[in-house]
């Protein structure tokens, strides 16, 4: 078909499908949904949202069989429209020489805009947006195993061993500040910077630890834990006073005035719990289930995304199912935007990066104008329909595209380039073609942009076309409940 056909059918679906606004409006949906999967960052081992700028960092690793070069390094994301704003490739190698490494724990943000990150062994690096590398350097001695941002701006808390350090990360290299020595081998950590405290996991002794960070030294305060598998991540909602505790196949939350437990949520048969992300502005948490083991022997193949109370400690029941997020190639991440409206969830194991939106409230039906023609009565026969007598049929019957089980819709995001910027950009902000809008909340059908065509795909034959690509995002028209 020429390019103009395909073009009329698309753009007459984008205008038969998309519902109506006003008094027929169906009640919104109760859970977050899936409006979007991107394949544009390469293997996501953790993620970010910046409090201040905003800005989504992704950590990331190549993927295997990936033709070109490695898509290793840490990428910068517009969180609301997706498109790759920097790729930084180079970060601090082991002798001191720049290397393209994997960003591979991100500890926490700079001020203003930018994150720290964990490279290689014992790597420190800094970056944000616009910068062509990080910066940083290496530690010599024991691997680091955990780390976050320090109390004090600009620093590093991490674990070697029984070692817990404060760290200075400079242009071309890292300095121990401050080193206190544990009782055990540390674990995760916990860093409130106002109240300038660290929490850090003794698994050894199964007990959370308190250190002042004014003194570095510990202050007496332990939390128990109690029997169970080890910590993986400690995550603090400060707020409430509450650490969040991932443990194998359950997920904990311990109150720290009382110093017990306060809630516990265990997984599905085959689910173990990969992390979570408390927002305080929707006072609410966000969990990464992922499934581990091959289905149907010890799991679905389905992890899972939960949203809680962090006020009652409650299920929300708001959240949606994760097809194939597995913990066979590493672990899952998620981020939230402040106040809750999008929610990012990376999987290793499909080297993807999905985006939920929150519900949509219903929409308040308008009372009927003096001028709206009256309703029929039921006694008034039905008009007419053609000649023939047959009711004339709806767009949904002649159009297929329509059919709201396959109302996909196929947006692409701009993925880096061989130079590192964005496809279609200049400088890092990647120009994006689409015609229903161009961002992640548009439900208009879109363009091929990586390609540097503007082709517009039916959904189904887009979705496989920009998956093969592995440099796009496929979007998916939201639906509201039709209950």
């Amino acid at each position: 078909m020429p390019l103009a056909g395909i073009t009329a059918v698309v753009l007459a679906a984008v205008v038969v499908s998309t519902p109506a606004v006003g008094a027929d409006d169906p009640p919104g949906t109760d859970g977050y949904e899936q409006t979007a999967r991107l394949t544009t960052v390469g293997k996501p081992l953790d993620l970010l949202v910046h409090p201040e700028s905003g800005k989504l960092y992704v950590g990331s690793d190549t993927v295997a069989g990936t033709t070109g070069g490695s898509l290793a390094g840490v990428y910068v994301v517009d969180p609301a429209a997706g498109n790759v704003l920097n790729w930084v490739k180079t970060s601090p190698g082991s002798t001191g020489a720049p290397a393209q490494l994997p960003g591979k724990r991100l500890a926490g943000p700079l001020p203003g805009d930018g994150v720290h990150y964990l490279v290689g062994l014992r790597g420190i690096a800094a970056v944000k947006d616009g910068d062509a590398a990080g910066r940083g350097g290496w530690l010599t001695g024991t691997t680091i195993t955990q780390a976050k941002a320090g109390a004090k701006a600009g620093t590093v808390v991490v674990v070697r061993g029984t070692k817990l350090e404060e760290v200075t990360v400079g242009e071309t290299s890292v300095a121990v500040e401050r080193s206190l020595t544990l009782p055990a081998a540390g674990g995760p950590l916990a860093v409130d910077t106002a109240a300038e405290q660290i929490w850090v996991t003794d698994n050894t002794n199964s007990v959370l630890r308190r250190v002042g960070s004014a003194d570095f030294t510990p202050d007496g305060k332990e939390i128990p834990l109690g029997a169970g598998a080890a910590v993986s991540f400690l995550e603090w909602d400060t707020e409430r006073g509450v650490l969040w505790a991932g443990r194998g196949t359950v997920l904990e939350a311990y109150d720290i005035a009382t110093g017990k437990l306060a809630a516990s949520f265990d997984a599905k048969p085959g689910d173990t719990i990969a992390d979570v992300t408390v927002d305080p502005r929707s006072d609410r948490a966000f969990a990464v289930w992922q499934d581990w083991g091959n289905p149907p022997e010890e799991g679905d193949g389905v992890g899972q995304l939960s949203v809680y109370d962090t006020a009652t400690l409650k299920d929300l029941g708001m959240g949606a199912e994760l097809p194939g997020v597995n913990g066979q190639l590493g672990s899952s991440s998620v981020a939230v935007t402040p106040g809750g409206d999008s929610v990012f969830v990376g999987s290793p194991s499909e080297a993807s990066l999905t985006v939920f939106r929150a519900p949509v409230p219903p929409s308040p039906s308008d009372p009927p104008s003096p001028s709206d023609p009256e309703s029929p009565s039921p006694s008034d026969p039905a008009s007419p329909g053609p000649s023939d007598g047959t009711p004339e049929p709806s767009p949904s019957d002649s159009d297929p595209g329509a059919d709201p089980s396959a109302s996909g819709t196929t947006v692409p995001v701009d993925g880096p380039s061989a130079d590192g910027n964005s496809a279609g950009g200049t400088g890092g902000g990647g120009a994006q073609t689409t015609t229903g809008g161009g961002s992640l909340d548009t439900t208009g059908d879109g363009s091929l942009a990586s390609t540097g065509t503007d082709v517009l795909l039916p959904a189904a034959a887009g979705t496989a076309a920009l998956l093969a690509t592995g440099t796009a995002a496929v979007l998916w028209r939201r639906r509201r409940a039709t209950t």
